[in-house]
């Protein structure tokens, strides 16, 4: 995958191009983004990006100043692909663009076909770059075992000289430029980079790797595969590796086939082991198809939801996860409970008429961060939890309108650093909705309705106390002072001071 960085001097451009463009299918990825030409001749040294979508008109250094300077300081070397973006057809701009190596210009606003068409003629051309810069062998190579993943039958004995490696990454808490970082690292170590990555879906990243990269490892996999755990450690990042040396070895059958059961029995061994560094060869050849005998469990776990059992909820739903982990049930079984689970939940949900209640299915395939035993038991017990909770509260919800409910816990609640996100997720509706219905019951919207009880009891505070206009603002849950005045002028037509002088000149002349 190739690196693009937008550059523009307008926000809402460098943002939403990278957020409506799906740039992956076209086999990019957003490395960096630059207000002008100067930021980016930084950002280009140093991230080196493979395409440079380029605003004409920008402050302290423009488009075409970045490219003359880009051009002088690379001497006539490999330069980024650089393709122009202009609000103007102006065909100076164009031309000026062409004579300094632009690839394409394009007049804002972009279409999404054309920058479509581009990405494409250019991810062809960085395609010739990588073969001519890291081999032609190795990306011929990585092509095959692509080209035999998706039906290919051809040349698996072709690469009897390669193994897989894949890097699945790990844990809970994922941040978007783990990916980049991630493949950057890989991509440094492992020979033609880039060029030898397979696939990546979700939290795996599978690259081809020749074996004679083992010559830096004492020619020792187990000492690669071990160095690669470390290494990304030191990066921050936890992740498994896992390596089949066995997969070229057989010359009949289905690649794919052969290809996604030896990581699926590797993956099995790192969701119930949590181990990190494994070897497809010497592992159990484990069952992989799916199944029946789990219908009796999942319908008493319904049943005993329908019946609002909370304690028997529990007590079926730790049978079925105990039942999982003595059998150690391949990872294409446990995302078969996991969904089975939540179409149950579903079924439930819409029994009950509970629309406002949203729930998505563990799918670890594609997931950021591969979860193991653990991390899988307490999401799966959220989700069946969350429906139990709803339902076990269901006859009051029936009793008393939800409206007045979350308006009365705003009353005694509004000196707090209240949230809509918050509130909602305690009432278990969507915060959309639960906006929707204070707006209906009070006429205003959650922001305001907190606003205006907070302004409230500081008039009351001003008229009753001498308490400083700070101390007041932060006991009534605005914090910020300047904010404060800000709403209260907006609300009483003057500030807190003029307000408190007002009420003591008024009683003064009525003598209280």
């Amino acid at each position: 995958m190739y690196s693009v960085m937008i550059v523009d001097d307008e926000k809402a451009i460098r943002e939403g191009l990278a957020l409506t463009t799906d740039f992956e299918s076209y086999g990019f990825c957003v490395c960096a983004t630059a207000r002008n030409g100067a930021e980016a001749l930084e950002k280009t040294e140093s991230l080196h990006p493979d395409v440079v979508l380029l605003d004409v008109c920008m402050p302290i250094l423009d488009g075409i100043g970045y490219m003359k300077e880009l051009a002088e300081n690379k001497g006539g070397g490999e330069i980024p692909c650089v393709v122009m973006l202009s609000g103007y057809s102006d065909f100076e701009y164009a031309r000026a663009a062409v004579r300094y190596g632009a690839k394409a210009y394009l007049t804002k606003p972009l279409e999404e076909e054309e920058l479509g068409r581009v990405l494409g003629e250019l991810k062809e051309e960085l395609d010739s770059r990588a073969l001519r810069r890291d081999g032609e062998r190795q990306a011929r190579f990585t092509a095959q075992v692509q080209r035999m993943y998706h039906g290919g039958e051809e040349g698996r004995k072709d690469c009897r000289d390669f193994f897989i490696l894949h890097c699945v990454v790990l844990g809970a808490d994922w941040q978007k430029e783990i990916y980049h970082r991630v493949r950057g690292w890989l991509e440094e170590r492992i020979p033609g980079g880039a060029s030898a990555l397979i696939r990546s879906r979700g939290s795996i990243f599978s690259y081809l790797c020749p074996k004679r990269i083992l010559s830096g490892y004492q020619y020792s996999i187990t000492l690669l595969g071990r160095s690669f755990i470390y290494g990304l450690k030191q990066e921050g990042i936890e992740a498994a590796v896992l390596l089949d040396e066995t997969i070229f070895e057989k010359e009949e059958g289905s690649f794919r086939n052969d290809y996604d059961t030896h990581l699926y029995r590797m993956l099995t061994e790192v969701f119930w082991g949590e181990q990190r560094l494994l070897q497809e060869k010497g592992l159990p050849n484990k069952r992989l198809e799916g199944h029946g005998g789990w219908d009796g469990g999942l319908d008493t776990l319904k049943k005993a939801l329908q019946q609002r059992d909370g304690e028997r909820v529990k007590e079926e739903f730790d049978h079925l996860v105990s039942r999982a982990e003595e059998e150690r049930l391949s990872m294409i079984l446990i995302q078969s409970l996991n969904y089975r689970i939540f179409y149950m939940l579903a079924e439930l949900m819409k029994e009950n008429e509970m629309e406002r209640l949203t729930l998505e299915p563990q799918e670890w395939r594609d997931s950021s961060c591969f979860v193991c035993c653990g991390q899988w038991r307490r999401t799966l017990w959220e989700q069946i939890s969350k429906v139990q909770l709803w339902l076990e509260q269901d006859e009051g919800r029936k009793q008393s309108g939800l409206e007045e409910r979350v308006l009365a816990y705003m009353d005694g609640h509004f000196r707090e650093p209240l949230l809509l996100k918050d509130v909602a997720e305690r009432f278990f509706v969507s915060p959309a909705y639960l906006g929707r219905c204070i707006q209906k019951a009070a006429g205003i919207s959650f922001k305001q309705y907190l606003n205006d009880r907070r302004i409230e009891e500081a008039m009351r505070l001003l008229e009753q106390t001498d308490r400083m206009i700070y101390e007041i603002a932060d006991e009534v849950g605005f914090g910020e002072s300047k904010y404060f005045v800000s709403r209260f002028v907006e609300k009483a037509g003057k500030t807190p001071s003029e307000y408190r002088k007002a009420v003591k000149k008024a009683d003064s002349i009525t003598g209280k």
